[in-house]
């Protein structure tokens, strides 16, 4: 038998890192498990997990973490890691578990920290959240995902202030962490030669910075500009941001309409089979980003018995499991229908009704349908022009690939309708049409039919949504936290002699 050395290890080691680090993690699996198989190494262990959880394959990296656990139960990095893999499939109270594990063995453990902060901002307990943040900068001032995180939690629950103040501390740690820059714009009312524009127009030349990092300099010039009313600039800056965007993504609409299509086609197929047994109330909202569904929910969740669960990823992923299934039985479908609701449970487990806002679960009403039969589905309309303008001068987070460019977005709006239309021929008593703008000019009204097509009572709570304590983490939590007015909040009139590509799609 051979005897492998420390020596021969390390260097085995450093060059599957090195893999690692470049990407590589096919090769890392395959080569971490041959060394396995000899030597129960536990540095192979934890990069076998790391490499698991980068390919996507979260159950496997859980289970080579439990079997590291084994060789060494205390080793808190360990619990970082399955605690992590934990929170990626959104079952917070197991990553819990063992991120306080952790913190038991290690207290000052900055990663378990601010792992427990990212955990309790998801289940929206905003105190908690930033007590852990907090902890972390106790330890260590420049800890700079903490720092960010608490930018973010102070913006949405209207702390301008604070949030403006760590926007600072980070961009003094590091000037090249220019979403610092972008969230500073988002708090803060610019004047003419405004210190901050002044900065970010020096910035956006600097050769230093990648062309993501100079996409958020540019929203940021955006919205400073469309302070001072020089809508000129701020349209010609948001141009360079989404044209820079676009590069990066390289969006291709046949992939998301084939997606859509695959979509339909799973529920055509498979149309008669349907989950067993009742489940709680559950209201799906969906529609296009930027097309009032903040405020439809935050008003929804005023109510005494709904939870707003906000957007949640669940439904995408399971459609994503569920199509490549070799056979569609009913007890396939309870299966992800109890996933779905064991997931929702670790948000709310007290209010009757639930909402969930993920706007493109559009792509699977059929699948929802068929999950949970008794659901509503709030499908939110705007007028095509304002919705799309609204998306296009909004930053999204890169995932979300069709907002860059006039035509995208129109296509994709042409798609949603289409898509859309097909399902309210097969569920016609399953969908409410909400009309953004109607809601503004009439909200009682509507409000009184949306919870009339929910089965939910009448609650005066609804039309004091603004008072709630309820957290918003979408970009229009400011929007959805002010009372109801019939003015729109709309500035495309100011950019219409420029926004002519977009106009003429519709």
């Amino acid at each position: 038998m051979t005897v492998v050395t420390d020596e021969v290890l390390k260097k085995k080691y450093d060059k599957l890192y090195k893999k690692f680090v470049k990407g590589d993690f096919f090769e890392v699996i395959k080569e971490c498990n041959k060394v396995l198989k000899n030597i129960k190494h536990q540095s192979f262990l934890n990069l076998l997990s790391f490499a698991y959880q980068k390919s996507g394959k979260i159950e496997k990296s859980i289970d080579v973490m439990k079997e590291a656990l084994s060789l060494n139960p205390n080793n808190p990095n360990f619990l970082n890691n399955i605690g992590t893999c934990f929170y990626m499939l959104h079952e917070y109270s197991e990553a819990e578990k063992y991120f306080k594990r952790g913190l038991e063995i290690d207290k000052k453990h900055l990663h378990i920290l601010n792992n427990l902060g990212n955990l309790k901002r998801e289940t929206y307990k905003i105190e908690e959240s930033i007590e852990y943040y907090e902890k972390v900068l106790s330890i260590q001032k420049d800890a700079v995902p903490s720092l960010f995180n608490l930018v973010g939690i102070y913006r949405i629950t209207n702390q301008k202030e604070n949030s403006k103040k760590y926007c600072r501390k980070i961009l003094e740690l590091n000037k090249k962490f220019t979403d610092a820059d972008r969230q500073y714009s988002l708090v803060h009312k610019y004047v003419e030669n405004d210190p901050h524009l002044v900065e970010m127009l020096i910035k956006v030349n600097d050769s230093d910075l990648n062309n993501l990092e100079k996409v958020h300099v540019y929203y940021g010039i955006h919205k400073a500009y469309e302070d001072i009313k020089d809508y000129e600039n701020a349209f010609k800056h948001l141009k360079i941001a989404n044209d820079l965007l676009k590069k990066e993504t390289k969006y291709n609409f046949s992939q998301d309409e084939k997606k859509i299509n695959n979509f339909i086609n799973f529920y055509n197929k498979n149309k008669k089979v349907k989950a067993s047994g009742d489940h709680k109330g559950l209201i799906f909202i969906v529609g296009m980003p930027r097309s009032g569904s903040s405020l439809i929910e935050q008003i929804l969740a005023s109510h005494k018995k709904v939870f707003g669960g906000g957007e949640l990823p669940y439904i995408q992923e399971i459609a994503e499991k569920i199509i490549n299934e070799e056979k569609i039985d009913t007890f396939t479908m309870n299966n992800f229908k109890n996933k779905y609701l064991s997931l929702i449970k670790e948000l709310d487990n007290s209010c009757p009704t639930f909402t969930d806002k993920e706007l493109l679960n559009f792509n699977n009403i059929g699948l929802i349908l068929n999950l949970f039969p008794n659901a509503r589905i709030i499908n939110c309309t705007r007028d095509p022009v304002d919705n799309c303008w609204s998306i296009y001068k909004n930053h999204f987070p890169i995932k979300t690939q069709f907002v860059n460019d006039f035509k995208d977005i129109a296509k994709f709006y042409k798609l949603y309708v289409n898509t859309m239309k097909f399902w309210q021929e097969e569920f016609p008593n399953n969908i409410f049409n909400l009309c953004y703008e109607t809601l503004l000019e009439n909200p009682k009204n509507q409000i009184e039919k949306i919870l009339d097509f929910c089965n939910l009572e009448w609650d005066d709570n609804v039309m004091r949504h603004h008072k709630t304590s309820r957290i918003i983490r979408t970009l229009s939590f400011d929007q959805a936290n002010k009372p109801i007015s019939k003015k729109v909040s709309n500035t495309i009139k100011n950019y219409k002699s420029m926004i002519g590509d977009l106009i003429k799609e519709f």
